[in-house]
């Protein structure tokens, strides 16, 4: 078996909905096996729509907040495997309703200590302790293991105490707390420590970037590299949130086409709104010239689509009124040597050897870097289609609520689903210079 895991940088709300739509639809007819969801949202609306809409934290990086779990009531323990080396943060949330919560370190101080603070809630969305005063303390060396995941065990008796075993050991037992109403629970890392929770068996699974970097996507490919043995045999799908059309008809063949060519590094969708792929379409007469004119971008990089919003909403018109949602091109294989947008791109699980990217541009590192060092190409494949909804130098100007309009209609008539069903329109993302900058430098 090989299993298929798509992986997709979210997310913008009123954008991805179109998008869930279709992948649900794929995995409920086992095309999809797993979709990887990872967090890298830049508004509150956004980061709360990805926390309701796709399933249990998987993953957080070591800068990530405080994410929900599950709850802890008297005979009713909660138990999770947590892979981490140190730092694992444990906020108990008391249900009381009060302004307090508990916060458990474990393994802190280079994994030497323990200890239980108590804290305002406010203090959840910050890692600011500066100031906070443990209310018991414990040396407890080497508790966290890094070579295998921590067992981890609350329990809350029925006099309402709480305790803490991990890995078998009792670690605390604290009297002085009266938590007969139960608590929440939620987890973070810190200090360096990334956390992976190993009770995940959802096939959508949510994983929690770390915030406020400008091009933060190197941590996914950081993630999967260092679980290569794990991920070997998997063909990966990687798109971006803003894609608004999937033709489900041909995915399997593109995942068929991708095992079975190992040669490119990465295998691209035949893209609407994609520099490249739209040089290629007009070649092939795919694209009337009365639509525009699409040129070769230099270098495979940027060119007057990436640029021009004007000519974006002109190629999306076009293609929602064609009758066949498809648009040819010269070849049903496009053999590809420079730089190529990567906004809907499939690679194999056992190249994961060399994709320990650096931070910074893994469009660059994905078409043009790992191409030229491992001397193999891209490619494009013809015979499955996407569209991508817009780049950065696009949106001023862009008429995204009438294109969005058209695409889910589209989506619902493909999908036979009821138009009169649609969500309530999502939220667009707050305005953010360093999003503008960075679509401004990448083209995805």
């Amino acid at each position: 078996m090989t299993p298929v895991v798509l992986v997709t940088f979210a997310g913008r709300q009123k954008r991805m909905e179109i998008l869930t739509q279709y992948i649900r639809k794929a995995m409920d007819d086992g095309i999809i096996d797993e979709w990887h969801v990872w967090d890298f949202t830049r508004s509150v609306a956004d980061h709360e729509w990805v926390t309701r809409e796709f399933g249990p934290v998987r993953y957080m990086g070591s800068a990530a907040p405080y994410q929900s779990w599950g709850s802890v009531a008297p005979s009713q323990p909660l138990r999770l495997n947590a892979t981490i080396t140190n730092d694992l943060h444990i906020a108990v949330v008391p249900n009381d309703g009060g302004d307090i919560y508990f916060e458990i370190v474990v393994g802190g101080w280079s994994n030497s200590h323990s200890v239980l603070r108590k804290l305002p809630r406010s203090q959840l969305k910050s890692f600011d302790r500066d100031n906070a005063q443990a209310i018991w303390s414990k040396p407890t060396p080497a508790i966290l293991s890094p070579g295998a995941p921590n067992q981890i065990v609350l329990n809350i008796d029925a006099a309402g105490v709480l305790s803490l075993h991990v890995n078998n050991v009792a670690i605390g037992h604290w009297a002085e707390l009266d938590l007969s109403a139960g608590a929440s629970i939620m987890f973070r890392g810190g200090w360096g420590a990334d956390l992976e929770l190993g009770e995940v068996r959802s096939r959508i699974q949510r994983f929690v970037g770390n915030p406020n970097e400008q091009i933060p996507y190197w941590q996914a490919y950081d993630f999967y590299a260092k679980r290569q043995q794990t991920f070997s045999n998997s063909i990966f799908l990687k798109c971006d949130d803003d894609i608004v059309y999937v033709d489900l008809e041909k995915l399997s063949e593109f995942i068929e086409f991708r095992r079975t060519n190992p040669k490119y590094v990465v295998v691209s969708a035949n893209v609407v709104n994609n520099g490249v792929c739209a040089y290629w379409q007009q070649v092939a007469g795919s694209i009337p010239n009365q639509v525009g004119h699409f040129e070769r971008p230099p270098g495979g990089f940027g060119g007057s689509l990436w640029q021009s919003a004007e000519r974006a909403n002109e190629l999306h018109d076009y293609f929602l009124q064609t009758e066949d949602k498809r648009l040819p091109l010269p070849a049903k294989v496009i053999d590809w040597n420079e730089r190529q947008s990567i906004n809907f791109i499939a690679w194999l699980g056992r190249d994961l050897i060399h994709m320990a990217l650096p931070k910074g541009d893994d469009e660059h590192a994905l078409t043009v870097g790992l191409p030229t060092f491992l001397n193999r190409p891209t490619a494009i494949y013809a015979d499955f289609t996407v569209s991508h909804l817009s780049f950065g130098p696009q949106e001023k100007g862009l008429d995204l609520d009438r294109l969005i309009d058209g695409y889910d209609a589209l989506m619902r008539a493909k999908l036979s689903l009821d138009p009169a069903n649609r969500r309530a329109p999502g939220v667009e993302p707050v305005p953010h210079s360093t999003a503008v900058a960075q679509h401004a430098e990448t083209p995805r």
